[in-house]
């Protein structure tokens, strides 16, 4: 969950900073002390959750909160609050949580997990299930692959978690027993170039990636059912997906998906 902080107090901040990391679902990835800045940032980059002070430089908090949800309606507001006449008002711009100054850190993994929850009615227009069967879903219309390749290698990708697949290592994986010959890489730019065109047909240019001999996904703007699985179990302790042949500590692709 992409989060940012806007708060006056560098101190407040630094702290919030520190108890972010306690969440291993959290990425704070803006802090500001100043309204304007805040709004600019929330215009060009996808934010799920905004922690604002309601005493605020350049506007207040709760016209910052506002400006906000005029830029993204789903965003979650939460607000640091120093003095409890300001419930009111923040629940009149529908906030969706308030934190009372001091707070403790049970107060914030309460808050955080009801975020992370809040977070989830952003649906991304791309969804990929591997429970049961692997498929990719765009506006809940279920994608039909021409190449079978071309879905392996998705699958590939979502093994990988973000990280990058090499030609060499999707030709190993893919395409088992075959020389690597300029006939298998041909195969692969294929498989490539199919599974582009798929999210270039629907308009997504922020999922798939491909560069010179490699690709990857960016995991962060699809919705997985894997990935969901791994924020809300990997902290348990077995970090073993129910998935015969995935384990989240370094699974290995081996065909599982199209089984």
């Amino acid at each position: 969950m992409k989060v940012i902080i806007a708060d006056y107090d560098e101190e407040a901040i630094r702290l919030f900073e520190e108890q972010c990391k306690q969440f291993s679902y959290v990425e704070l990835s803006g802090k500001f002390n100043d309204s304007a800045e805040t709004l600019k940032y929330v215009s060009r980059h996808r934010v799920e959750a905004a922690f604002i002070n309601i005493e605020l430089n350049g506007m207040d908090g709760l016209q910052l909160g506002e400006k906000l949800r005029e830029l993204n309606p789903k965003i979650v507001l939460v607000f640091f609050i120093e003095h409890t006449e300001y419930i009111l008002e923040a629940l009149r711009i529908k906030a969706d949580g308030y934190m009372i100054r001091p707070y403790t850190m049970e107060d914030l993994t309460w808050t955080m997990g009801n975020a992370k929850l809040l977070s989830r009615r952003q649906k991304k227009p791309a969804y990929i299930r591997t429970f049961g069967r692997f498929d990719l879903f765009i506006n809940g219309e279920l994608v039909i692959f021409s190449n079978k390749k071309a879905k392996e290698l998705l699958a590939l990708c979502v093994d990988n978690k973000g990280g990058v697949v090499t030609m060499e290592e999707a030709v190993d994986k893919l395409w088992e027993n075959r020389l690597y010959d300029e006939k298998v890489k041909n195969l692969y730019r294929r498989a490539v170039m199919d599974l582009n065109k798929i999210f270039s047909t629907y308009g997504i240019k922020d999922v798939f990636v491909k560069k010179r001999a490699a690709c990857w996904i960016n995991y962060a703007n699809v919705d997985c059912d894997y990935y969901m699985w791994i924020e809300e179990n990997i902290l348990s302790g077995t970090g073993k997906s129910v998935r015969s042949g995935i384990d989240t500590r370094g699974g290995v692709y081996d065909g599982v998906f199209m089984g």
